[in-house]
């Protein structure tokens, strides 16, 4: 089995639906992005349920790995297509390591203290895979680089609120402290899945937030990259819909997992395929 054939292996065994979503791409660039998904996926498994300093060495181990990519020659497949992407596009080892950190912060973390912590910690985590995509994409300029840098922040803010109840039975609790303390609302509330009304209207301000950023996010793009960065736009677009459910149901946090239908996913994305000029639509219209 290939490099690549290992990494599409990779995809299709998480059951992700960026698996329909990279079908948009043309062939070079959905191979980029299924190597760096791959990755970022090794690197989660990797750490995901193993004691803290054993999740550090393999982090570290991935250190090494990552330099391979771009000083030496490297040998598990994943690195290898990696490496590919990384030489026909132009991947920054930067973003990737960026990737690293965001996990390894995630080792042991305690909750922010302020956004602050939590703006760098979404930064680290999805503004870096924001970036990388729009390297694939094309499109580097200032501009775009903080597109995805806001947007990155917005779609990770919308992963903490739908995750509120999931990590809450992990004992983590991604809110700020000092957003529990401005609100009323006691962190053993969360780290007890109760809904209380405090709770409530944090989790709203929060989404008004995340909300403010994906609107950073926009108007951050000029109109000369909207056809270039279809695929991000149409991801941007799938999570704000997902936020705009979670408005919309009164965050059953506790109660359920909340996420877009399959169907609206896939209007969403052809809606930026077919017409990128709509982009301008109202959020949620699909």
């Amino acid at each position: 089995m290939d490099a690549m054939s290992e990494c599409r292996r990779v995809l299709a065994r998480s059951g992700s639906t960026f698996a329909l979503a990279f079908r948009l791409l043309p062939p070079a660039q959905r191979d980029a992005m299924t190597a760096f998904y791959a990755y970022c996926r090794e690197v989660d498994d990797a750490v995901d349920g193993v004691a803290p300093r054993a999740a550090r060495a393999a982090v570290g181990e991935w250190r090494r790995r990552v330099a391979a990519v771009y000083e030496g020659v490297p040998e598990d497949p994943v690195s290898q297509a990696l490496a590919w992407a990384a030489r026909r596009f132009g991947i920054r080892r930067e973003h990737l390591e960026l990737v690293l950190d965001g996990v390894e912060s995630d080792i042991g973390a305690s909750s922010p203290q302020g956004f602050q912590d939590l703006y760098e910690y979404c930064y680290r985590v999805a503004s870096s895979v924001g970036l990388v995509c729009v390297t694939v994409l094309g499109d580097t300029s200032e501009d775009a680089c903080r597109y995805a840098e806001l947007t990155g922040v917005a779609v990770q803010l919308t992963n903490i609120l739908r995750d509120v109840g999931e990590d809450a039975a992990m004992g983590r609790v991604y809110l700020p402290a000092e957003d529990l303390k401005a609100f009323g609302v006691r962190q053993g509330d969360v780290l007890g899945r109760r809904m209380t009304p405090a709770l409530r209207r944090l989790l709203a301000f929060e989404a008004r937030r995340a909300g403010h950023f994906y609107d950073l996010g926009r108007a951050a793009l000029p109109s000369r990259s909207r056809r270039r960065l279809f695929f991000a736009e149409a991801l941007r677009d799938t999570y704000r819909a997902l936020l705009d459910r979670l408005e919309g149901m009164g965050f059953p946090v506790f109660d359920r997992r909340v996420g877009v239908g399959t169907g609206r996913k896939v209007a969403i994305a052809l809606r930026h395929r077919l017409h990128p000029a709509t982009w301008l639509a109202p959020w949620g219209a699909v």
